[in-house]
């Protein structure tokens, strides 16, 4: 692997080596709207996103282990939710019990690099307050994503992972 750096989009520093996490902004159905039709009919954040006050988003990690490091690339990735669980985790926000409790929910992102993600289910583990919640792929799912989930990903697939999204693209704009 190579001794690269990169810039993060969340601090704008330099780190060293490869990033170890991509994440998406948005549920692809929200991202797929106009302006004025998200406008209209979503509320967002960071972590929590509604549509037409009856569906309901909040955003996760799910991690893949990286099995040549001691580390996890992980997608920050939208999961869709039942409101009882959109509004668990709204009270966990404000020092509310989310430390260890569960909840389920589907993917709600395409994965660059993998066959069709969205709508694969996961069982969301909750963490601290403050922290984003862990995404795990259920047992029974059999999808590429979950099978790397579970055995984790060589520096090659990480590199390959990293392709995919076109971090490698030289002309990006920085």
């Amino acid at each position: 692997m190579t001794d690269a750096s990169f810039s993060c989009s969340t601090c704008g520093q330099v780190h060293r080596g490869l990033p170890t996490d991509f994440g998406f902004r948005l549920p692809d159905e929200v991202h797929a709207l106009d302006y004025l039709e998200r406008y209209a009919r979503c509320r967002s954040n960071a972590d929590l996103c509604t549509v037409d006050e009856s569906r309901y988003f909040i955003r996760g990690f799910l991690p893949l282990p990286l099995t040549e490091q001691d580390d996890d690339f992980c997608w920050g990735i939208w999961a869709e939710v039942d409101r009882a669980t959109h509004d668990h985790y709204v009270a966990g926000f404000d020092g509310g019990p989310l430390l260890g409790t569960t909840a389920r929910g589907t993917l709600a992102n395409t994965i660059p690099g993998y066959e069709e993600t969205s709508g694969l289910p996961v069982r969301i583990e909750f963490q601290d307050a403050g922290s984003r919640p862990k995404f795990l792929l259920t047992d029974d799912v059999t999808h590429a994503l979950a099978h790397e989930q579970r055995g984790g990903i060589s520096d090659k697939r990480h590199h390959d992972i990293l392709e995919a999204v076109g971090h490698f693209k030289v002309d990006r704009e920085d």
